[in-house]
């Protein structure tokens, strides 16, 4: 015998699982959309006062928390449909069916997934502008501070710890940055759109929109329906983030272990070892990157689901997929987060850090550089000097000393050198390769002041923004309750 909607197998696999996302994710997104979608059906006169009075009433009545705890029993099809039987409950079932005028599922759905989704996107910026501020603290205490920097992970030219964490801290204002576009192109509202082309009854879109916080209508309303950019341009930009926070954390693991032994997390960030009583496993960090790992790889899962689906066939973005775009910024959310939290109270061990920059002849950028300038020599010359005297203090076993230089430069130019040997000690100290490296985006402290204060500047603008656009959002919230209320008053 032929099954009945719904087959038990399309319940298990399908609806339940379905309802039980709709219910953790979407319950009151559905609800706001019914106040406004009423309110402006009574604005325009499609349906009566009276009509407006009863539907606002019915859903005052329904019980969020038993809807939260209810079962999937195949009564209803999704918790759209369990939401008109609990209207239908609590008002005429014929004023009930009234709500659901000039409208569709689909242009309900395509709404609550950009509500859902741009209050997610605003808790990843806070956050993100939260780690920002730790590098920005952190970079503002240690301009003078000296680091070695590293290319193909060996030793490579003194900076400054500023110099460093500026550097990050940029990365991050360029992820403030597309997040915030990505804000912008998803709020706006769908809903009026109804099943593709919207509908021969009077309504007003823009009001819609307004109650419920977006910045306008979307426009074309097959595009409102069919397109997916709203999230697959807010996942590239988070994914673009989480691939800077891996490579961060990846650095400070680095920085981490004994043979390193640059950077101490506090206890409250790190974990002991079950049979090794002498461990400090800096468990946050490696968190942060698994974290990031795992949220990348479900922004890539997302957009591969879409690619190559129907325009206008929004089945393939709708329930099994939404969790996981939900699910991909909460995991990003924590990663950066704790990041945040765990860099904050992190300390840096300065002494070595600072004896670092000055071994491993990383300053020898800048000797060839003083002969250059002193020697008028091209600098491929001065690099084979100083390259000859490096192999040859190698040999010794010590550092370059002027004897060194001076033999190399006679060897190969023969003559003797004009540079004195104070002004080769100079030249090799990591203090003066940073103090005269003040081009713009360099390490010199002057340098690293001066780009401290533009990202200050970006981060108070960047601050303006998330406060008005959540306090547009909180103020939709409450604009749209007290509409409400009056109504029923």
């Amino acid at each position: 015998m032929e099954e009945k909607f719904p087959a038990r197998n399309y319940k298990e696999n399908v609806l339940s699982d379905c309802f039980a996302d709709a219910k953790e994710y979407f319950l009151d997104a559905y609800l706001e959309v019914d106040y406004a979608h009423a309110l402006m059906l009574g604005e325009q006169g499609i349906i009566t006062e009276t009509e407006l009075k009863s539907l606002l009433r019915a859903l005052r009545a329904i019980d969020r928390e038993a809807a939260r705890r209810a079962d999937y029993d195949g009564s209803f099809e999704d918790l759209f449909y369990y939401l008109q039987r609990e209207i239908a409950r609590h008002c005429e079932p014929d004023t009930a069916g009234r709500l659901h005028t000039a409208r569709s599922r689909n242009d309900i759905d395509v709404t609550i997934y950009r509500l859902y989704l741009r209050k997610s996107l605003l808790r990843l910026l806070r956050s993100a502008m939260d780690l920002r501020r730790v590098l920005l603290d952190l970079a503002a205490a240690h301009h003078e501070t000296l680091i070695p920097a590293y290319t193909h992970t060996q030793p490579a030219q003194p900076t400054t710890l500023a110099h460093f964490l500026l550097a990050m801290a940029e990365n991050l204002g360029r992820d403030v940055r597309r997040l915030r576009s990505a804000f912008e192109n998803m709020n706006y509202c769908p809903l009026g759109a109804g099943a593709i082309t919207t509908t021969g009854f009077p309504i007003d879109r823009r009001r819609t929109a307004e109650l419920l916080g977006f910045t306008a209508p979307t426009v074309n309303s097959y595009g409102s329906i069919a397109s997916v950019d709203y999230f697959t341009e807010c996942l590239g930009a988070v994914a673009a983030l989480l691939v800077n926070v891996g490579k961060f954390a990846q650095e400070f693991l680095l920085m981490a272990m004994a043979e390193f032994n640059v950077i101490r997390l506090p206890d409250g960030f790190v974990q002991g070892s079950s049979i090794m009583p002498q461990k400090r496993n800096p468990v946050a960090l490696e968190h942060i990157r698994a974290l990031a790992s795992k949220a990348l790889g479900q922004t890539l899962g997302v957009v591969t689901s879409v690619h190559n689906t129907p325009f206008g066939d929004i089945n393939d973005v709708e329930d099994d997929l939404q969790p996981l775009i939900y699910g991909a910024l909460r995991d990003a959310n924590r990663a950066v987060s704790l990041f945040a939290a765990a860099l904050g109270a992190a300390t840096f061990n300065l002494d070595t850090l600072g004896r670092r920059a000055g071994e491993n002849f990383i300053t020898v950028t800048e000797l060839a550089d003083t002969l250059v300038r002193r020697e008028s020599l091209s600098f491929r010359a001065a690099h084979e000097i100083v390259a000859a005297s490096v192999r040859r203090a190698l040999d010794a076993g010590g550092a370059i000393t002027f004897e060194i230089f001076q033999g190399v430069f006679e060897e190969q130019l023969g003559r003797a050198p004009e540079l004195t040997e104070m002004e080769l000690t100079e030249a090799l100290t990591p203090e003066h390769f940073v103090r005269i490296r003040t081009i713009y985006g360099g390490p010199a402290p002057s340098e690293t002041r001066r780009a401290l204060a533009v990202e200050r500047e970006a981060e108070t603008r960047d601050e303006l923004w998330l406060g008005e656009k959540s306090g547009n959002l909180e103020a939709a919230a409450r604009r749209l309750e007290r509409l409400v209320d009056e109504k029923l008053a």
